[in-house]
């Protein structure tokens, strides 16, 4: 697996209006991913809008946006309408965040600050922020979401390399519930002919409700095809988002 090159840079503003989308705010602490999942739309996003290829410009170059924490405070003090979702186009908790600590950062700009808030990742930190976590909760609607696509190992070695083998994410899900945080699965994007069998998607919710979450949230690579599906996971289990297709994300 090829080294990643962190560059360190300064943005102008932490928060991103979306349109389309069922959030109304995306914020990424981060631009790439050292987690390398070979089908990420976020890849398709840096080619068009950043003029970057959707190869190593991605998950070998990832740009770690150190002031974001700062600019997002400055900029929650004028309150937002709407929902806010962390992590629409890079991993919130890749392997760099345990040095910078920026997601972390954010978050403690949101308990002071709160507004609705989503979390996507596949990254077991998660569980280091369990305290700041709580507080947010006490504040808000807060829910995250663990991307859990298989829990086919071997499939996972070679569709999302640079991740947490699923068991990892699953009991990170687990401590995250222990803790009275809402947490769910994204059993997402569905690969064609890889991961959407009936054996693979339901190995995957049955994994799902036996870590406790909340829900597992199923949807087509397509949608033109079979509509998403949310499986209970638990006796508080309900239906939750799935993302658009058609929807402009934002990095």
């Amino acid at each position: 697996m090829s080294s990643v090159v962190y560059r360190e840079v300064e943005v102008k503003s932490a928060l991103n209006a979306v349109k389309g989308m069922p959030f109304d705010w995306s914020l990424n602490p981060w631009s790439g991913c050292a987690h390398k999942c070979t089908y990420c739309f976020a890849r398709a996003y840096h080619a068009r809008y950043r003029e970057k290829n959707v190869g190593t410009d991605f998950d070998s170059n990832v740009e770690v946006r150190v002031n974001i924490a700062d600019v997002l405070r400055k900029e929650l003090r004028r309150r937002r309408e709407g929902s806010l979702a962390i992590g629409t186009a890079t991993d919130p908790y890749q392997p760099i965040e345990g040095k910078y600590r920026l997601t972390r950062r954010c978050l403690e700009a949101l308990v002071e600050y709160p507004m609705p808030t989503s979390i996507v990742t596949k990254g077991p930190l998660v569980v280091r922020d369990i305290d700041v976590l709580k507080k947010l909760d006490e504040r808000t609607d807060l829910t995250v979401y663990f991307s859990v696509p298989c829990v086919d190992e071997e499939i996972v070695r070679k569709t999302d390399p640079g991740t947490a083998p699923p068991r990892q994410r699953l009991r990170a899900l687990r401590m995250l519930r222990e803790a009275g945080i809402d947490a769910a699965v994204l059993c997402m994007p569905v690969l064609p002919g890889i991961t959407d069998s009936e054996e693979s998607l339901d190995a995957a919710a049955r994994a799902a409700s036996e870590a406790g979450a909340r829900s597992s949230i199923i949807r087509s690579p397509s949608p033109c095809a079979r509509p998403p599906r949310s499986r209970r996971a638990g006796p508080n289990a309900s239906m939750s988002f799935c993302s658009s297709s058609t929807g402009t994300p934002s990095a």
